[in-house]
């Protein structure tokens, strides 16, 4: 039987309905960094994210504090079980999860490279490794440039465990400066998400905003270097929770009693 044209016209208006509610909600992200083998400060950051009910997390590197052994990685699986429970997680390399080898066996679904491509509610989320080489006609920056051309409607969110522009205890890298901002911001890049810096602080640089989120678990400094971009620091343990709105990326900074340490909303390409 062929519907009558009311209850297709009922039909079509709860389909664009349901479609507007999705996009209106879209897609819960969550972002962590620095575990560093500090169970009890990576236990509470996991378990306070999984009640957000992420659909995939990221890891901004330095999940281990030397990633030299096996155990190492177990301890990190075992702590983190509550997050992976809810969601994904995928991680980048950072400098204390020195074995590659190590980290590549751990992390199979990644497809034998530590640097790679996650798609996900039309985002596309690029881990790179700070530990590999970056400058240009590297293997890794031809892989870069190859993303950043491909798909040129998805938006583009970068992952990197060293962070560009910082104001904490490492501060930026300044190799990195002079190789990756010029490229991101011709490149329609929204957003760049690293650790290495024990705090949060969020730096904004040619249309472009870059994430410090190093705050779960490794030891907590003092921030002293020089960052002419930054737009807002804190000095404590954190974890990033992101959430879609339509054409808008809603990134929130929580520290671990539940506060708001920044809120921004990051316009969509």
């Amino acid at each position: 039987m062929i519907p009558s044209r009311s209850v297709r016209k009922r039909f079509l208006a709860c389909a664009f309905l349901l479609a507007g509610l999705w996009l209106a909600l879209g897609a819960r992200i969550a972002m962590l960094g620095d575990t560093q083998g500090n169970a009890s400060v990576h236990a509470q950051v996991a378990a306070l994210i999984a009640a957000q009910n992420p659909q995939i997390a990221f890891h901004l590197g330095d999940l281990t504090s030397k990633g030299s052994k096996q155990s190492h990685y177990d301890s990190f699986f075992q702590t983190a079980a509550p997050l992976t429970s809810v969601c994904p997680l995928y991680p980048a390399r950072g400098n204390h999860d020195r074995s590659l080898e190590l980290w590549l066996a751990n992390f199979p679904t990644m497809g034998g490279s530590s640097y790679y491509a996650v798609e996900h509610d039309s985002l596309l989320f690029l881990v790179l490794d700070s530990n590999l080489d970056l400058t240009p006609g590297s293997e890794q920056d031809a892989w870069l440039r190859r993303q950043l051309a491909s798909e040129p409607s998805l938006p583009r969110l970068v992952i990197l465990h060293r962070p560009i522009f910082s104001g904490g205890y490492h501060g930026g890298d300044e190799d990195l400066q002079l190789l990756l901002p010029a490229l991101f911001a011709d490149s329609g890049v929204v957003a760049v998400f690293s650790g290495h810096d024990h705090n949060y602080e969020r730096s904004e640089y040619r249309g472009v905003s870059y994430f410090v989120s190093g705050g779960a678990g490794g030891l907590i400094r003092p921030g002293f270097s020089c960052n002419p971009y930054s737009q807002v620091f804190a000095n404590t343990r954190n974890y990033l929770i992101l959430d879609r709105q339509g054409r808008s990326l809603l990134c929130t900074a929580y520290d671990l009693d539940g506060q708001v340490l920044d809120s921004v909303l990051l316009p969509l390409p």
